[in-house]
């Protein structure tokens, strides 16, 4: 893959997928306009991200030198200089204005505390041990509130808590597969202040409550579209075991795009789980 093109992290473009929840819980997946408004909403998160990336990675350049695995990345290695990264970056920022142009005036607004936020983060907040991962979850629910935005619709609260849960349970794995790695984690600030019984504790917490929340929605919809909806708890359930597993046994999360991307398993139940709540909603 060309080094530009790393830089901007595509593997984890997956996480824009969160921008098309509102589309389908809102029940307007059966119609174009409704299509066309979140693809551009993804777009825009798209853009908007790929700053944010070459940001982090301009500002974490000398810290990811010393990681096992980051220090392959573009500016780390030396293949793409700052000058360059920066460049780019200005690129799509323009395309993100571009692409803002199409949408409701509260996405630009929900783009432009998604990138102060950031740039927050990169600055201060991520050497701030459980700020760090709450922040990150923040984004995941930016995301979902882009889509609902760009649709002006609302969606059920449940849905926006379980898409909360479910990115601090992603963010507190990661950090409990980046505490193997000692010799990072020793310059790493925010890693100095965690450490694996803790993350193991809140990995649970988290996990638990996303399925909580989820299961609540699902029984939340069963007034409206059968009881049917609330079997789908059982993908969700599976998609949160066979990703323990990963990080306990197989001593894997450290980049849950990869994870996921990459196991069979979990890609086939995410396609059910996506095939039977779309059916289930169109009922």
């Amino acid at each position: 893959m060309h080094p530009f093109l790393r830089l901007l992290r595509p593997k984890q473009w997956i996480k824009n997928a969160f921008v098309f929840a509102p589309l389908f819980f809102s029940h307007q997946f059966l119609n174009f306009l409704p299509w066309k408004l979140t693809v551009f909403g993804a777009l825009c998160f798209i853009c908007v991200s790929c700053i944010v990336y070459i940001f982090n990675d301009i500002s974490d350049v000398e810290e990811d030198r010393r990681h096992p695995v980051k220090c392959l990345r573009p500016l780390a290695s030396g293949e793409v200089t700052i000058l360059q990264a920066a460049i780019l970056a200005c690129f799509f920022a323009g395309m993100a204005l571009f692409v803002l142009t199409a949408l409701p005036l509260a996405c630009t607004e929900i783009a432009t505390v998604y990138m102060i936020s950031n740039i927050c983060y990169t600055v201060i907040l991520k050497r701030i041990a459980i700020i760090d991962i709450v922040f990150i979850a923040s984004c995941y629910v930016m995301r979902v509130l882009m889509g609902c935005y760009a649709l002006s619709v609302t969606i059920s609260p449940w849905i926006i808590l379980t898409t909360f849960f479910l990115a601090l349970f992603l963010g507190f794995s990661k950090r409990y597969h980046e505490m193997g790695y000692e010799d990072y984690a020793r310059h790493k600030a925010n890693l100095k202040n965690y450490n694996r019984n803790l993350l193991d504790r809140l990995v649970a917490i988290c996990g638990g409550s996303m399925l909580i929340t989820y299961a609540i929605y699902t029984a939340e919809m069963s007034h409206y579209v059968g009881n049917g909806i609330v079997y789908t708890v059982g993908f969700v359930a599976f998609g949160l075991f066979r990703y323990l597993q990963a990080i306990y046994v197989f001593n894997e999360g450290g980049e849950p795009e990869n994870l996921i991307l990459k196991d069979k398993l979990q890609l086939l139940n995410g396609v059910l789980w996506l095939a039977v709540t779309l059916y289930m909603l169109s009922l």
